[in-house]
């Protein structure tokens, strides 16, 4: 695990090299890299920074981390962040196919809003993610993964529905903490003075993963801790 300490800008740079080099070794490996987004102003720079990389993005797919259930519309929908920043103007550009973008899409008529069409889809692309880029909340949350929640304590493999989020709104999708702890790298972003308590629980050695889901990224093969502070 490196952690770096660094003015944003130099954060962003560190992290969109390890992104290219995971998806250049996936896509050599096996012809095609998943990667997990998660919304939030802390990734937006990294999102903008790797437009500019010359990568086969053709051969890269595009998953959510976790999300909020709500319209793709919404301006609460962490796809705002990930479309905006990154997915448009790789689209726009002719560079990823918009089939590779994967937002998660409510299903009204479904008892899980469209959860098993969506953990349908993540399957049929490998069921993991290569890389997963994250955001720790002040509490230390990564993705919808909450301090001493249900949601961090779930044992599957793979996606889950979270109905009572102590965050609002209530209800959500995420990746598991097994399904994010099997991907093989990951960044984890902690940027700004509100998350200095996160940052302080994240490298205190007594402080497990439930109650600070984003050492999550200790599991990984190789990791990166981006922090300004």
């Amino acid at each position: 695990m490196e952690i770096m300490r660094k003015p944003p800008d130099d954060l962003d740079a560190r992290a969109a090299e390890l992104v290219s080099l995971a998806v250049r070794d996936a896509v050599e490996t096996r012809q095609r890299a998943v990667v997990g987004l998660v919304g939030g102003r802390s990734v937006g720079g990294l999102y903008r920074r790797l437009t500019t990389e010359d990568l086969p993005w053709d051969r890269v797919e595009l998953y959510m981390a976790d999300e909020r259930v709500v319209p793709v519309t919404s301006g609460d929908s962490n796809w705002r962040i990930v479309g905006e920043g990154l997915v448009d103007p790789l689209v726009e550009s002719g560079r990823l196919p918009a089939a590779n973008a994967h937002p998660f899409r409510i299903d009204p008529a479904a008892p899980d809003h469209g959860l098993g069409t969506y953990t349908a889809t993540f399957a049929a692309a490998g069921g993991g993610f290569d890389i997963v880029i994250l955001s720790a909340g002040e509490d230390g949350h990564c993705a919808s993964l909450f301090p001493n929640h249900a949601s961090v304590r779930d044992d599957g493999d793979g996606y889950l529905l979270v109905a009572n989020s102590p965050k609002p709104p209530p209800l959500r999708i995420s990746a598991s903490r097994r399904l994010l702890a099997r991907a093989p790298c990951g960044v984890v972003y902690f940027l700004g003075e509100g998350k200095r308590a996160a940052l302080d629980l994240f490298l205190d050695p007594n402080v497990d993963v439930y109650a600070c889901p984003s050492k999550v990224v200790e599991s990984m093969r190789e990791s990166l801790v981006l922090t300004d502070l």
